[in-house]
């Protein structure tokens, strides 16, 4: 008959072997699922309306307008034009210390000489070097703005396609990376049945707040045509860049399995410690 007096030993012993081995298993498991990592979180910027009255007793221009024209192949002229200009928050103002990037996008009237159909564009995407500042200039919290009843510094006016609506993007996506993030300025949705920004309009335009000072980025734009021509747009110089960490589901089922294997070894030592 074995001694009870070496009993505790054994199991304290036989404890440290089952917990590591639920966690070997655990973490075998683990690395079977590919890319068990957390990635950037695509954020979803809802523009809030705000006027030209209200947004010119915030700010006042620091750059003169910047307009660089685009093209897409199968065409023989520009096919629109973007604009942008960078605005200073007023001292003693709750604008003060931010820089205020305005953005619009027009499509000329061109028409693509293989297919016969007018240009347009489905989307803009520009590196923007530091993450949208949350703001409250209407009361609403917002880090975008769209603006509303007239115009503000050198951008031209906001202009609908023949027979349309002044257009604004149906969504705004900040997309944050390790150094750097971009926006991505959304036309084309089937979610919200919106088109493209069509050829003879000029967006409305498009704000987003900064703390950072300006430099320039090129622009790429989406048509079922190929890109040929780049324009540059105003973009903050390198700045904070927010992560925001989550877990994909892979690295939830990772973490589950150590869990489950661990509980096993739970339950196994507690039947082997019944005397």
């Amino acid at each position: 008959m074995a001694n009870r007096s070496d009993q505790p030993w054994k199991i304290a012993r036989m404890n440290k072997v089952t917990y590591a081995l639920a966690l070997g298993a655990g973490l075998l498991l683990s690395l079977a699922v590919p890319n068990a990592q957390a990635s950037p979180i695509v954020q979803t910027l809802t523009p809030t309306l705000l006027s030209a009255a209200q947004f010119n007793s915030l700010f006042t221009a620091s750059t003169t307008v910047l307009t660089s024209n685009y093209q897409f192949l199968n065409t023989s002229v520009p096919n629109g034009v973007v604009e942008s200009q960078v605005f200073t928050g007023k001292s003693n103002t709750i604008a003060s210390g931010l820089y205020a990037y305005a953005y619009q996008f027009g499509v000329n009237k061109v028409t693509d000489s293989t297919t016969g159909e007018a240009t347009s564009v489905n989307s803009a995407s520009m590196l923007f070097n530091s993450t949208p500042v949350v703001t409250s200039f209407t009361g609403k919290s917002a880090s975008t703005y769209v603006v509303t009843n007239g115009q503000v510094g050198s951008i031209n006016l906001p202009q609908a396609a023949p027979g349309s609506v002044i257009q604004t993007p149906s969504s705004i996506a900040w997309l944050p990376g390790t150094t750097t993030g971009s926006l991505t300025f959304q036309y084309l949705n089937a979610n919200t049945s919106t088109g493209p920004l069509q050829a003879g309009a000029k967006s409305g335009t498009i704000i987003v707040i900064s703390t950072q000072p300006f430099t320039q980025q090129y622009v790429s734009l989406q048509n079922p045509e190929p890109q040929t021509g780049y324009p540059k747009a105003y973009s903050p110089t390198v700045g904070t860049i927010a992560q925001i960490p989550a877990p994909e589901p892979a690295t939830i089922l990772a973490w589950t399995s150590v869990l489950a294997a661990l509980g096993v070894g739970h339950r196994y030592r507690r039947n082997h410690t019944r005397v």
